[in-house]
């Protein structure tokens, strides 16, 4: 067998993870992949589609009696359904945060959803005045003009230092906070207020 034949092979083997990944990524806020962690969460998935459809159809012959998956196209097709329902019921345990919940009962959390703000909300502070504090006790009035969540880097046009009793410095600047800079918070300034 050559390697282009076994490489079609693999590729066709992790369709149902797959499929099952991507369904869970539209129906739910996942974070972007890694390709390692892509390909190893498909093989997963797979693996799990495979072998809840192959019990379906040794249960089906051996307990029912007949044998429902006789043809390998309505094989391909329980398959391929049982891969979407499982990936609406994975991304709604997801949603719900019903895992952690029962893994964690009584425990106080933070909720996994926690994880979805910097990727779905950090784009709602960009373009707005702001007031950042850092853990030195610095703070910067400014326009947060780009915030990298997993480094926490932000570039700050118009950016004032706040001095003493509150006043601006005179000189506006750009800022840059670099990844060991900790912000402490950063609050959305309304307008008229800068």
């Amino acid at each position: 067998m050559d390697a282009s034949k076994e490489a079609v092979e693999v590729l066709t083997s992790l369709l149902p993870g797959f499929l099952f990944l991507k369904v869970v990524a539209i129906r739910s806020s996942v974070s972007k992949y890694e390709a390692h962690r892509y390909i190893v969460d498909a093989l997963i998935a797979s693996l799990v589609v495979y072998s809840v459809v192959a019990f379906l159809d040794w249960a089906s012959t051996h307990v029912a009696g007949f044998q429902i998956m006789a043809s390998i196209e309505l094989r391909i097709l329980v398959t391929l359904v049982f891969t979407v329902g499982m990936a609406l019921l994975w991304s709604v345990v997801i949603n719900q945060d019903w895992l952690a919940k029962w893994l964690h009962r009584g425990d106080t959390r933070i909720s996994t959803h926690a994880a979805i703000f910097p990727v779905k909300g950090i784009d709602k502070f960009k373009d707005k005045w702001h007031l950042i504090r850092f853990s030195d006790g610095k703070e910067i009035v400014g326009i947060v003009r780009e915030y990298n969540h997993e480094t926490h880097e932000a570039l700050i046009e118009n950016g004032r230092l706040v001095m003493t009793g509150g006043k601006l410095s005179p000189d506006q600047a750009w800022y840059y906070s670099p990844s060991g800079e900790q912000i402490v918070y950063m609050r959305t300034l309304e307008e008229g207020k800068q």
